[in-house]
């Protein structure tokens, strides 16, 4: 078993994947006002996907690591921001509602703990909370997959998380963190395994806020 599959296996990871409202989104029965309330704190969580991606940019231990991830920053502040602006518009969101949100505490903790561990912790930290947060993604989305919406907001945004460009980065954060992962000490492999499973918890308790 790889390192980052015991990170997976000891995180509650089916809380997070096979959320109600990820088997609501998979058999249509998701409500788009829930979906809408999710949509807007998700927006404010990818400016501090970016910024922490940033940030493993700043710490990464060579130049190939720091291109990787600055292809990645590039998707975040483009591509996935222009999906986010279609959908508020489809979905009567103001320009006010999602550029100054009334954010649920849990997305306010999720938040503040992404930026901690990326400020305060290293560089294998702060990749396994973003490896947990895309993964858990990646996984969830495949499994929605499988259902085909009459409201394309929905298609889309499973599909730019099971691209061949999404699913190589998943791949190649997990490679990263499985190789340097081996290589940590007791404390620092247990840390990081709480960030991980940590994050996964978070990602849960954010869908259970879009039910508010």
């Amino acid at each position: 078993m790889t390192f980052t599959e015991r990170l997976r296996n000891g995180s509650a990871w089916k809380d997070a994947t096979r959320h109600r409202f990820v088997e609501g989104y998979r058999d249509g029965s998701l409500d788009d006002g829930v979906f809408r309330n999710y949509l807007v704190d998700d927006y404010a969580f990818l400016e501090t996907g970016a910024r922490v991606t940033a940030l493993a940019v700043a710490d990464a231990p060579t130049m190939t690591e720091m291109s990787r991830l600055t292809q990645q920053l590039g998707v975040l502040t483009g591509g996935e921001n222009d999906y986010f602006v279609r959908a508020f518009d489809e979905l009567g969101v103001s320009d006010d509602v999602y550029e100054n949100p009334d954010l649920h505490p849990t997305t306010e903790a999720f938040v503040d703990f992404m930026h901690r561990v990326a400020r305060e912790d290293g560089y294998e930290e702060t990749l396994a909370s973003i490896l947990a947060a895309e993964w858990v993604y990646l996984d969830w989305c495949a499994y929605a997959a499988e259902a085909d919406h009459d409201r394309w907001y929905l298609d889309e945004w499973v599909e730019i998380h099971t691209v061949e460009a999404f699913a190589g980065y998943v791949d190649w954060l997990r490679s990263e963190l499985d190789e340097r992962g081996r290589r940590l000490s007791d404390d620092r492999g247990d840390r990081v395994g709480e960030v991980f499973a940590r994050t996964v918890e978070l990602e849960a308790r954010f869908f259970d806020a879009a039910y508010r």
